[in-house]
């Protein structure tokens, strides 16, 4: 069946009876005064800590009244903008997040050290700015859940500009009283884009910034994504067209298949699959699609079903070793010539 504006199969779309879940977990460093001494880190797994996750595809937007959810005039597309809400599952969860404490990589000094490392002259200036600036230490312990989605530390809100009743952070000095360069019409234009944002990774609110790994992906509406409904041809229901108003990303490697918007809306897969197919999902929370492959026959609720998994190679690296795990398809994502290194099989650069 087609999504068609109103019909069953689309309410079971953008209502799925299935609820999807987000399970993490965390590697806390147990040594880390030896760490910044030069030894090697020691880690303790802990998790899992698990979330549902709520994908509402079909919200309003606040500004013209329209909802998120659009059928395009080409009469085989649909556009849509999901918001995901997630809430911990304590009774899954090894342990409450909010509760749970662990010291892991101040990955915002981090980062601000490797951005300034080709500075000139002023490299000892932006560094000692960089340390003075948050939390200041190498390593910040933090509950989980605060990792994830929101803690405070005032280094990555630093060329925010800060709400007017808001003065500098304590101990810092007033960079927005002096004169930057920006005009009065300027500064309103950068004041309105700041307005505009509903969710980042980083954020000044009530006067404090807050940053979270994942703090961007909870209730903020996400990029437009443009599929085939299946109305004019049912053989391509779900196939995403394009992804943020385009058919590339412009995030891996240009003109390679890696960059290319397409795979199937992990919401509603194709019909008539066999076994002996390969399904090809877009994820468009890591900006990428991946590929399943048929394990065995199950059942669900009485009825015979195919299970597809990914495979053991879908994050491999083009260059490993082991042959089981190595996937030349996955060379487009090493980004080396542009300064991001090539990861290892199991991990990727989001």
């Amino acid at each position: 069946m087609a999504l068609k504006e109103g019909s069953q199969m689309t309410s079971f779309w953008l209502s799925p009876p299935v609820q999807s879940q987000l399970s993490g977990y965390a590697f806390h460093v147990t040594n880390p005064e030896e760490v910044q001494m030069g030894g090697k880190p020691v880690l303790e797994e802990i998790g899992p800590f698990v979330y549902t996750s709520v994908i509402v595809k079909n919200s309003k937007n606040a500004e013209t009244g329209n909802m998120n959810l659009e059928y395009n005039n080409d009469g085989e597309t649909l556009t849509y903008r999901p918001r995901y809400f997630y809430q911990v599952d304590l009774s899954s969860s090894i342990s409450d997040p909010t509760t749970t404490f662990i010291t892991v990589p101040n990955i915002p000094l981090l980062t601000a050290f490797s951005n300034i490392r080709g500075l000139g002259w002023g490299k000892a200036m932006a560094a000692q700015v960089v340390e003075n600036t948050g939390l200041g230490t190498p390593f910040i312990n933090v509950s989980f859940d605060g990792l994830l989605w929101g803690y405070e530390d005032e280094l990555p809100c630093i060329k925010m500009a800060r709400p007017d009743e808001c003065g500098p952070p304590e101990g810092e000095k007033d960079i927005f009283a002096e004169d930057d360069g920006w005009s009065d019409d300027g500064w309103r234009r950068k004041k309105r884009e700041a307005d505009y944002v509903e969710k980042a990774n980083a954020e000044i609110v009530n006067c404090k910034c807050e940053v979270g790994l994942l703090r961007d992906w909870d209730g903020t509406l996400k990029e437009p994504t443009r599929m085939y409904h299946g109305a004019s041809d049912l053989s391509k229901r779900g196939w995403v067209k394009e992804f943020n108003s385009s058919p590339t990303l412009g995030w891996w490697e240009p003109g390679s298949a890696c960059d290319q918007a397409g795979g199937h809306d992990g919401g509603i897969l194709p019909t008539g699959v066999e076994r002996s197919q390969s399904l090809e999902v877009w994820i468009s929370l890591v900006c990428r699609r991946i590929s399943l492959q048929f394990e065995k026959n199950t059942s669900h609720s009485g009825l015979p079903t195919y299970r597809f998994v990914p495979p053991k190679s879908t994050l491999g690296s083009h260059i490993d070793e082991d042959l089981s795990t190595r996937n030349v398809n996955n060379s487009c994502y090493c980004l080396d010539h542009q300064g991001f290194a090539c990861l290892k099989s199991g991990v990727f650069n989001m």
